[in-house]
């Protein structure tokens, strides 16, 4: 549901749906809404306007980036779902491209934190938990078994959190850059002290006469970033309630 209300598409369509049936009937001022509505969505569905989108979501991803004075803190690794369903604790390939691009980094954090444990943490709505699919690809890039630990029961990034708190004080936090402002809030309001160690960007350079053209990828990246910026707002809500209960106990 989240999905469809996010979707510039959506947007789109229900505003052409409304023109299409009342524009007659409409006021001016609100035909003239209805048709920015559609003029704005369109622009989203755009590689220019969607890569600007993703990267405001990414603005604050490194602003705790982990160095030296982080070292030895435990790397937690939050997964990004599956594509379908895996078939096995091995199906590598069951997983969503942003899944594999948070394991790539954590596996490359973890080469730079030879001491450090890793948490990967994350549920799914199958009967095999990404976080077993991601740590048996981990051990078999060479991460020793001893250095892992896996939660399998969360279903949100409020519920990695919360979940983790009785095992992490602080942590090394791994996931996709445009993701990093609310999984830090979210670390955060359950107590946490993370720094971040975020995944490569998605967004792309600009490149040619196609950068204006409405594309599908470019109708994903603005989904995904409405997405996280639209959580953003309700982890921060969240976290204050958290923070005024504290208080008052």
């Amino acid at each position: 549901m989240n999905h469809l209300l996010l979707s510039p598409l959506s947007w789109l369509a229900f505003a052409a749906l409304v023109l299409a049936i009342f524009n007659s009937r409409l006021p001016p001022r609100w035909r003239r809404c209805f048709q920015a509505v559609i003029v704005v969505s369109a622009l989203l569905c755009t590689p220019v306007c969607a890569n600007a989108l993703l990267k405001l979501a990414e603005r604050g991803a490194t602003a705790s980036r982990c160095g030296t004075a982080n070292h030895g803190w435990p790397i937690v690794l939050l997964s990004a779902g599956f594509d379908h369903p895996p078939e096995s604790n091995d199906d590598v390939a069951a997983l969503a491209i942003d899944s594999l691009e948070r394991l790539q980094a954590a596996r490359d954090q973890a080469r730079r934190e030879p001491s450090a444990i890793m948490f990967v943490s994350g549920g799914g709505p199958y009967r095999i938990a990404e976080a077993t699919v991601i740590a048996g690809a981990l051990e078999r890039f060479g991460l020793a078994p001893a250095r892992l630990r896996v939660e399998t029961h969360s279903m949100t990034t409020w519920d990695n959190a919360f979940n983790l708190r009785n095992d992490v004080r602080q942590a090394q936090l791994v996931t996709s850059p445009e993701h990093m402002p609310r999984a830090v809030i979210a670390f955060r309001a359950a107590g946490i002290d993370v720094c971040a160690a975020p995944a490569p960007s998605s967004a792309a350079p600009m490149d040619g006469v196609g950068y204006f053209v409405p594309g599908r990828t470019a109708l994903a990246k603005s989904e995904l970033a409405l997405h996280e910026l639209a959580g953003r707002i309700a982890y921060a809500w969240r976290a204050s309630r958290v923070h005024a209960a504290s208080s008052r106990s």
